[in-house]
């Protein structure tokens, strides 16, 4: 049976205070975090946290990060950005073994999972009331997962905040903030293996 974690975060939401808690916020790019970032910056001492050894390639990954950076310069530059270490081999060493994985499928989770895992860690190290992803924004990517991922992590000096950011017309949102900021918008997902997915697409037209 699917949770409805939208009614979870809306329930979350109402909980909190006036003091505005700390927030940890793992982006993956600027126009997915775009209007994610509008909305929970009026509730939260927001810090953004960039960790995306997936990206491919490195060209790719610091485009993506640079036009974060522009974004959260033009809309609010008091947010902190923190960008985590970039570590593709790493990555390859976990998902390679499911190359030959669909779009969406075991290697998507493992993906999500690696970099949520830093998420946590960082925000467990630094004392953050809250953390979460921005992952669940896309019509793509799985929110059931991504939000039974973050409820595997115990609530050790940080907890996780449900959320699926696609609901409430999110990524219709996104898309439209993406286009006012004037944010570059990538083809694909970000990994060398939706690279290639994204290249054949092109190539069966």
């Amino acid at each position: 049976m699917k949770i409805n974690y939208h009614k979870k975060f809306l329930e979350e939401i109402e909980k909190i205070s006036d003091n505005k808690p700390s927030l940890l916020l793992h982006v993956c790019c600027g126009p997915c975090s775009s209007n994610v970032i509008k909305d929970l910056s009026d509730l939260f001492n927001l810090t953004i946290y960039y960790s995306n050894s997936n990206i491919y390639s490195h060209t790719e990954y610091d485009r993506r990060y640079q036009e974060l950076l522009a974004f959260i310069k033009a809309y609010q530059p008091s947010i902190n950005v923190i960008e985590n270490e970039y570590e593709p081999k790493k990555w390859l060493q976990i998902n390679a073994p499911l190359a030959k994985e669909p779009e969406g499928g075991k290697r998507c989770y493992q993906c999500y999972q690696m970099r949520m895992q830093d998420a946590y860690n960082y925000a467990r190290a630094h004392n953050f009331d809250y953390w979460t992803t921005v992952l669940s924004v896309s019509p793509h990517k799985n929110s059931q997962w991504i939000n039974e991922i973050g409820a595997s992590f115990e609530n050790q000096n940080t907890k996780f905040l449900f959320s699926d950011f696609k609901k409430d017309n999110g990524y219709y949102k996104a898309v439209q903030m993406a286009k006012e900021f004037d944010l570059y918008r990538q083809e694909y997902c970000g990994c060398i293996y939706s690279y290639q997915h994204m290249l054949n697409k092109k190539t069966d037209l």
